[in-house]
């Protein structure tokens, strides 16, 4: 462990402070979502459920994120996907908040009769990272919510990444048909990614599993941009 931490040293990502990823200070720049929105229409909506006005048959049933996705909480994902990984995550974890997390409660309160399934990667880059980073935060989630986590989505080909793209359309275009599912036998899904931004990877994956088999899929994200 000394040899590692003498060729490979911690420091804060938000700051450069050594001996840690997230100092105290940058840990205190994190901000938990105080108020749930529906992914539809963004106006205020308990737990982030879907409006009744706003939601179709194929749609997000609900969204519930933890963090809002600023420079801190950027840095840290970036990090999660592409360098440290395990590492970072594993650090991460340790200091989120437990009023943060209370409201996943919500979940077990609803039903029962849930599965959690992480947005999958496309085999590409599966293989060039070795993990998939929604599989590290739904083992995290799992601890709070003790549903079992499945693996029946399937990201049929690869995209572009969602974060270089900025028009809401090209998004909707970038992950149109990208999804395939094996048949679902759970009634309750919930979808588990990193990052929710516009929304289209998580209504796409949403889509795909209704039609599989699901009746109702909500979304638990770490961070909202």
């Amino acid at each position: 462990m000394f040899l590692i931490d003498l060729l490979f040293p911690k420091f804060c990502l938000g700051c450069g402070y050594i001996g840690i990823y997230l100092c105290q200070s940058c840990q205190d720049k994190l901000k938990p979502i105080a108020l749930d929105t529906c992914l539809y229409c963004k106006k205020p909506s308990l737990f982030g459920l879907t409006h009744p006005n706003c939601t179709k048959k194929l749609d997000v049933d609900g969204v519930l994120v933890i963090y809002h996705y600023n420079p801190i909480l950027k840095r840290i994902i970036k990090n999660i996907k592409y360098r440290l990984a395990v590492q970072v995550w594993q650090e991460f974890y340790k200091i989120i908040e437990p009023q943060a997390v209370t409201k996943l409660g919500f979940y077990k309160r609803l039903s029962t009769d849930f599965v959690i399934q992480p947005i999958p990667l496309s085999k590409n880059k599966y293989n060039e990272r070795g993990f998939n980073q929604a599989k590290f935060i739904s083992v995290y989630f799992q601890k709070y919510l003790h549903f079992l986590i499945v693996d029946l989505l399937i990201r049929k080909k690869e995209t572009t990444s969602q974060a270089q793209l900025k028009n809401k359309k090209t998004r909707y275009l970038n992950t149109r048909g990208v999804f395939t599912s094996l048949r679902c036998p759970y009634p309750n899904v919930i979808l588990v990614d990193d990052v929710v931004t516009s929304g289209s990877t998580v209504r796409e994956a949403a889509k795909t599993l209704k039609r599989a088999g699901a009746k109702k899929v909500y979304v638990l994200a770490l961070a909202k941009g």
